[in-house]
């Protein structure tokens, strides 16, 4: 029992300190260097840009914090809810730097697909999901968790199974700092869950469709262009 007792202590204290969350600080909500005003998202650098979302998405503030000791991250939401405050729609605007002394660069090369919005070219990646079970709003620490909580901790509550499409944009030659734009919205009205749509499931077929609606619903919901 002590040998037992001992390898479990042993590999909770390696997992606490291969834990890359532990490492992400407390979110703060000034001092935001994006700011929205008369229905403009206004980004000062990184790019500089000015941002239009459509006025049925509701923006309901941004925080910022370092993400794993390694990126500065600034969020923002804009989120479409029903009366339940369930999440049906959301855009999130992550803008990521990586920090000085911290040897990375973004590489999305992988991406299968590329989206042009505006002057702004996009990696995009786009996929059905679903709640993780275990860990409902996402791993602790993780950029996706610092997301769900800070619109848990506003009164909002999220979809079960959804399409999700990640656009990140690379504003600078030496690829250390990225815009990313998360659209995502809920599965529910159509019937269909992840597995559904995923690779060997009942709709499979239907996925190549689903999906570019979605990217046109995308382009068509939001506009991204430099200041005057």
């Amino acid at each position: 029992m002590l040998i037992v007792a001992g390898a479990g202590l042993l590999f909770a204290a390696w997992s606490y300190l291969n834990d890359r969350g532990r490492l992400t600080t407390a979110p703060e909500f000034t001092g935001l260097k994006g700011q929205f005003s008369n229905g403009i998202f206004y980004s000062p650098a990184d790019p500089e840009a000015e941002i239009l979302i459509i006025p049925e998405y509701e923006y309901v503030g941004g925080q910022k914090f370092i993400l794993y000791g390694t990126a500065d991250v600034e969020q923002h939401f804009f989120v479409k809810a029903d009366d339940d405050r369930l999440v049906t729609s959301a855009f999130l605007l992550q803008f990521e730097s990586v920090r000085p002394g911290v040897d990375w660069q973004y590489d999305y090369s992988s991406s299968p697909l590329r989206l042009q919005i505006g002057e702004f070219n996009f990696f995009t990646d786009i996929d059905p999901r679903s709640t993780n079970p275990i860990f409902k709003n996402g791993k602790p620490g993780s950029d996706f968790n610092m997301e769900r909580k800070f619109l848990t901790g506003k009164g909002y509550h999220f979809p079960k199974n959804y399409i999700w499409a990640r656009l990140v944009h690379l504003p600078t030659t030496d690829r250390r700092k990225e815009l990313l734009i998360i659209f995502t919205e809920d599965l529910a009205p159509t019937g269909l869950t992840r597995s559904d749509l995923e690779p060997g499931g009942d709709h499979e077929g239907t996925w190549t469709d689903r999906s570019r609606a979605h990217l046109e619903k995308l382009k068509r919901a939001i506009t991204i262009r430099r200041p005057e």
